[in-house]
């Protein structure tokens, strides 16, 4: 049964902006001593804190005898398997999938498993795996919407009708199930908001066009929420594109507690609060562990989940002098 949690505290890192599409890691021998070599295929490194994942998981897997090679699906399927197959035909250790479509990998990892290699799952739910590390996906967005109808309610209590827009992407079912939280907890903590226009969006440049659209049809839009970083950051720009001045005056909520998101919040721009769930950098960091733990034969929990943590004005300052601060 799906729960309805307060956000839980937990210590992240998360940097934006990197871009990557892919990286080789040096060879074991290259290397020198016993390192593994570990192969990382993503669904699409458009997405920024992913970006700063698999930048973070070849530093740190160096520190930790990993050899890393991360790759690029960019939303496309087959590209994907094959990736896989060919970390398979390389004869790596160990295999991270964030994927695009999980039923599409299924046989691509049982083959891995076969050949005695360890699959680690990220964000989406494999069939075939030996550890995942999973968001929380409903709670998660629970969370982002108890804050906007938090917001709501301090802002515009008194209002018959607040309208409100909603960034989804429901290409996967975990996002779904996301979006879904931010849904169930505005309707219920805010029953006056009115939800009038919903796009999807992964990054920055869907967030802007999402922000001005939504802007321009529902000229009485006080409230976005998104269910990613990328559309807050530019949701955020979007909404002061559109011609809002009173950043007061409208509520932006984002999930993911990006550095510009985290900043933005500092500034008093329209995005009013984020959800931590660790960051990039800490997940990139988690899944080398986890797979660190595997291949050295420990008994590693199979399914993980990441922290969940809002943050608002009250202690962005607080979080981003300890994740972000130099």
């Amino acid at each position: 049964m799906k729960k309805k949690i307060s956000a839980m505290v937990a210590a992240a890192a998360v940097v934006i902006g990197l871009a990557a599409c892919s990286s080789d890691g040096s060879t074991a021998s290259e290397a020198g001593g016993d390192t593994y070599d570990v192969g990382i295929t993503f669904s699409d490194l458009s997405n920024p804190v992913w970006a700063e994942l698999v930048q973070e998981a070849q530093s740190y897997g160096s520190e930790e005898g990993m050899s890393v090679n991360y790759v690029d699906a960019t939303s496309d399927a087959a590209k994907q398997v094959t990736q896989i197959e060919n970390f398979i035909q390389q004869g790596v250790d160990a295999i991270i999938v964030c994927a695009v479509d999980a039923n599409a990998v299924a046989d691509v990892t049982k083959r891995a498993q076969d050949a005695g290699i360890k699959v680690v799952g990220y964000t989406q739910v494999l069939e075939n795996y030996d550890a995942q590390y999973l968001v929380d996906a409903y709670n998660t967005g629970y969370a982002n919407g108890e804050a906007a109808a938090a917001w709501i309610n301090e802002n515009y209590a008194d209002e018959p009708v607040v309208e409100w827009g909603l960034m989804d992407l429901p290409t996967f079912p975990e996002i779904i199930d996301r979006a879904n939280g931010i849904k169930d907890a505005i309707a219920e903590l805010a029953p006056n908001a009115e939800l009038v226009a919903t796009a999807s969006a992964l990054t920055a440049e869907e967030g802007v066009k999402n922000a001005e659209n939504f802007l321009q049809a529902n000229p009485n839009l006080k409230v976005i929420a998104t269910i990613g970083g990328g559309g807050a950051q530019g949701g955020n720009e979007g909404v002061k594109a559109s011609g809002i001045t009173d950043y007061d005056s409208f509520g932006l909520f984002g999930i993911d507690a990006t550095d510009i998101e985290i900043q933005n919040i500092i500034k008093g721009d329209p995005q009013k609060a984020s959800i931590s769930l660790g960051g990039g950098k800490a997940h990139g960091r988690t899944l080398i562990d986890i797979t660190g733990g595997l291949l050295a034969g420990n008994d590693v929990e199979k399914d993980q989940y990441m922290p969940v943590e809002v943050i608002t004005i009250e202690n962005a300052q607080a979080y981003y002098d300890e994740v972000f601060g130099k």
